[in-house]
């Protein structure tokens, strides 16, 4: 019997896998012996004249690159020739393939992709230019923003990529705030009930304080559907976000609620609590920096069961929210991993207990030893480097995640490092392109 394939092969990689005469079943490239003949495999059809084939070699070629650390300039010198062919499905795969590869931990070199981004960041096709701006982005090029200042113009036109977005984009500009606010407030003006614009509130609480200047049209984005991203955007801006206070506090209230306010908790007088209320109280505590309300809203939330939404906000308050330890602690018994790591931060964060907490987030760390880390592995990581020495039973895992062949998403290496540098264990070196 033929066992089924660790890697789920997609139509394009199925064509050129079925071309090749090659089973999918047995191209496991999950395993590193299977690796070498998944690079032939995409070397072979990056240059066909055949759409599917080119896809099927960028996807093969994703899924490499995605698992392993291994320099493979082959692969991305493939991937620089499919951002310059004539599939356009092809290109924007290639560009977002080469975009994931960008990180202070990379070490794939992607150098010589930079002059084809420039030229895809142009492509009058939003799936081509978004992730290719995204590379640029992330790669701190001055080529990033003329795209930017492009879907900023159109204002009524938020561009919506397959597979990115105008958020993501912005998100590593921030450095470019300066330049990019008075567009952004446009767009903020002319979409402000617009779905779309959410991915841009988004960066824009990425940017916190930098993207001061936007307060004014993130107070009128309160009363549209978008009210909760604005609360975050507002929240993150902090002081400088004051005339957004008395509103937020009337939506924890229930005195006044945005256009959507469907379900929600029941409240004294009748009405529906806004289902984004939470938001709106973090905010209002961030910028007046007197946590009454929120501490109240959390209070309420806690007698009727924390969700861990709520926990990753109790976490923030810390010992201010010891009334509401009783409900935290046997949420460490969770069926929910997300809710176990978020109770586990949260009740060290308010008791400074980490006897209990501790165990919960060595547990999170297991799919490491598979080579993998869903967001509640990294999460625990970030919360372990946080609470340092009492953790060092990581220490062993940690050090063989950060000197594995198999390649993790970008942000677990920084926290893993920061845990083994809190350990005392010191920062372990960045592997290099040619390491």
């Amino acid at each position: 019997m033929t066992l089924r394939t660790g890697t789920v092969h997609g139509f394009g990689a199925r064509k050129l896998l079925a071309a090749a005469g090659v089973d999918p079943d047995d191209l496991r490239l999950d395993e590193h012996e299977h690796v070498d003949r998944g690079v032939a495999l995409a070397m072979s059809g990056f240059d066909s004249e055949r759409a599917e084939l080119v896809e099927g070699a960028v996807s093969i070629a994703a899924e490499i690159l995605r698992r392993w650390r291994a320099p493979r300039p082959e692969l991305v010198a493939g991937l620089v020739r499919c951002l310059e062919s004539r599939h356009s499905r092809a290109r924007g795969d290639a560009a977002m393939t080469l975009a994931r590869l960008v990180s202070a931990d990379s070490t794939q070199d992607i150098t010589s992709a930079v002059p084809a981004l420039v030229v895809a960041a142009d492509d009058s096709y939003d799936r081509v230019a978004g992730p290719a701006a995204l590379a640029l982005a992330r790669l701190g090029r001055p080529g990033a923003p003329a795209p930017v200042h492009r879907w900023l113009a159109s204002s009524s036109r938020l561009p919506f990529f397959q597979v990115t977005s105008l958020g993501q984009v912005l998100q590593p500009l921030v450095g470019r705030a300066d330049e990019l606010l008075p567009a952004i407030r446009r767009m903020l003006v002319d979409s402000a009930d617009s779905e779309g614009l959410r991915p841009l509130l988004t960066a824009l609480a990425e940017w916190g304080p930098v993207a001061g200047e936007a307060v004014p049209e993130l107070v009128s984005a309160l009363a549209t559907r978008n009210a909760r991203w604005a609360c975050d955007a507002l929240g993150s801006i902090g002081p400088a976000a004051a005339p957004a206070a008395n509103i937020l506090d009337s939506f924890v209230r229930g005195v006044t609620r945005p256009p959507r306010h469907d379900g929600g908790t029941p409240l004294p007088n009748g009405v529906r609590r806004w289902h984004g209320s939470q938001n709106a109280a973090w905010a209002h505590w961030r910028i007046t920096g007197d946590s009454t309300v929120f501490l109240a809203f959390l209070e309420d939330a806690a007698s009727r069961g924390l969700g861990y939404a709520s926990l990753a906000r109790l976490a923030e308050l810390g010992p201010q929210a010891t009334r509401c330890a009783a409900a935290v602690r046997p949420l460490l018994e969770s069926p929910g991993p997300w809710t176990r790591v978020q109770a586990a931060c949260a009740w060290w964060r308010i008791t400074g207990d980490t006897d209990a907490a501790v165990p919960v987030l060595l547990a999170a760390l297991e799919p490491l030893r598979s080579g993998d880390a869903d967001e509640p592995c990294r999460a625990a990581i970030r919360y372990i480097a946080r609470i340092g020495a009492p953790a060092r039973a990581a220490a062993p895992l940690l050090e063989a995640t950060l000197s594995s062949e198999r390649r993790f998403p970008a942000d677990v290496y920084p926290a893993a490092r920061a845990a083994m540098a809190a350990f005392g264990d010191g920062p372990h070196p960045r592997r290099t392109v040619d390491s």
